[in-house]
């Protein structure tokens, strides 16, 4: 009898400890499961903002373009400025050199 005692009691400790460690199995898969959720809800966080960053991306770069473009229309509209001084400055040489000698455009006599 004092043997199915001892065998019950070491059953029952066997069964207990076997409790125990299936408890701590639970909440280590409650806890890896928690982990799980919140590392998929940081993903799909992190990949909406992937997107928003990719968007920003594009919205700078079609914006870098157009300052490129109105960068090119206004050195090509300098250099028309340029040319169109120059032109300016020629005829101006060319009245105040009428104007040194004596030219008053209509007779093309110098004044004595």
């Amino acid at each position: 009898m004092q043997f199915i005692l001892d065998n019950l009691a070491a059953v029952t400790a066997s069964q207990q400890r076997a409790e125990e460690r299936a408890a701590r199995a639970e909440r280590r898969i409650e806890t890896t499961e928690r982990q799980i959720k919140g590392i998929t809800t940081l993903m799909k966080i992190g990949m909406k903002l992937v997107g928003k960053l990719q968007q920003g991306q594009e919205e700078l770069q079609k914006g870098q373009e157009e300052i490129q473009k109105g960068h090119r229309e206004l050195q090509k509209e300098l250099k028309e400025l340029a040319a169109a001084q120059k032109r300016t400055d020629r005829k101006f040489d060319r009245f105040l050199d009428s104007l040194k000698n004596g030219s008053n455009g209509h007779s093309g006599h110098k004044k004595g």
